[in-house]
C-alpha cells in the first residue's frame, strides 16, 4: 500500500525578529524591521512553553531556539549582541507556521523585567561536507503567562 503525502505539517518558526528590552517603553515599540532579524534555517527553530508548579504557583518557563546559516547569523556573534542578550535581554516577534504571530519576553504583569535572556550560543561547523555551518541562538526567560 502507498502512503500518500498530500500534506505539509504546520509546526515551526517562519521568523524571529529580536528587540533590546532596554529600547522599549511598550509593545508599540516593536517596529517591524528595526529589531535584529537574522534570516531562518528551514524546518529547525522552535519555541517551548514548560509549565510547573510549586506550593500553587504556576511558573512558565519560555526556550526560543533559532537556527541561522552560519554566513548569516553572524549578528548574534557580535560582542554587543551577546553581552545585551546576557544581562538586559530581549523581547521577540515570533512568525510561527501557523500563521500566529507571538511576542515572548513580555507579559502584561511584569512588563519587560522577564525578557529573554541567553542561555547558549554555539557554532556548529557541521559533520559531512555537504553540511552547512549553523548558528544555534536559545534564548530563555520564566513568568506565569502564556505566550501563545
Amino acid at each position: 500500500m502507498t502512503e500518500l503525502k498530500f500534506y505539509k505539517p504546520v509546526g515551526g518558526i517562519l521568523s524571529a525578529e529580536l528587540f533590546f528590552a532596554s529600547d522599549l517603553n511598550s509593545v508599540d515599540d516593536m517596529v517591524k524591521g528595526q529589531g535584529v532579524a537574522v534570516e531562518l534555517c528551514d524546518d529547525k527553530s522552535t519555541y517551548e512553553e514548560h509549565f510547573s508548579a510549586e506550593s500553587g504557583l504556576v511558573s512558565v518557563q519560555h526556550t526560543l531556539t533559532l537556527v541561522a546559516d552560519g554566513n548569516k547569523g553572524r549578528e548574534w556573534m557580535q560582542r554587543e549582541f551577546i553581552g545585551r542578550c546576557s544581562t538586559e535581554g530581549v523581547v521577540a516577534s515570533v512568525e510561527m507556521a501557523t500563521g500566529e504571530e507571538i511576542i515572548v519576553g513580555h507579559c502584561p504583569r511584569f512588563l519587560f523585567e522577564q525578557a529573554l535572556r541567553l542561555e547558549s550560543l554555539k557554532f556548529l561547523s557541521g559533520e559531512k561536507l555537504n553540511d552547512s555551518p549553523q548558528i544555534v541562538l536559545t534564548l530563555t526567560c520564566h513568568d506565569t503567562l502564556s505566550a501563545m
